[in-house]
């Protein structure tokens, strides 16, 4: 599961920054080794040795990189986490990744709207929902609805249902 990605080196050390929104980072035991995804999309594993706050981002030292130069692949690489490594989270709270597959309906135990959640993408602001139809001739092939509580409701894992509020209005967008 994405927790992060590197940014630019800091310093001559041989530290790079890491840009995450959650606190997965904070909480595991290092040295951490890991998967990255570079920016060919090939993986790669490294240890992160340590992790320090600097400001809005995290500072990282990974083994067998002592230099920003040696570092400079690495930038803009997305870092991967098994799920077994991630805090354990309150029972209203859910990591995006578990929405894939979720069906769109406009209230729980409701009717499927014939839409599913393909995929999850990241965005700045907050992840977008990609619903795809469960029919492959329906229209539109892709549906973009912003993973915030104005357009998307409860969820339930265990029926496989998400609601999303204002439906009919996402087809004129």
């Amino acid at each position: 599961m994405k927790v992060g990605s590197f940014g630019s080196t800091h310093g001559i050390k041989g530290n790079i920054k890491i840009h995450t929104t959650g606190d997965a980072l904070a909480s595991v035991s290092l040295p951490l080794t890991c998967e990255i995804k570079l920016q060919d999309g090939s993986l790669k594993t490294i240890s992160i040795q340590s992790i320090t706050p600097n400001g809005n981002t995290l500072l990282a030292k990974i083994a067998g990189f002592d230099t920003p130069e040696s570092l400079a692949p690495l930038r803009n690489a997305v870092i991967l986490l098994p799920k077994d490594l991630l805090p354990e989270i309150p029972e209203d709270e859910v990591y995006v990744i578990d929405l894939i597959g979720l069906y769109a309906v406009t209230k729980l135990g409701g009717e499927s709207l014939g839409y599913q959640i393909a995929q999850v993408m990241d965005n700045p602001a907050h992840p977008i929902l990609c619903f795809h139809p469960i029919e492959e001739n329906r229209e539109p092939k892709e549906i973009l609805v912003p993973f915030l509580h104005l357009y998307v409701g409860d969820w339930d894992k265990g029926k496989k249902q998400i609601e999303v509020r204002s439906w009919e209005l996402w087809f004129e967008v």
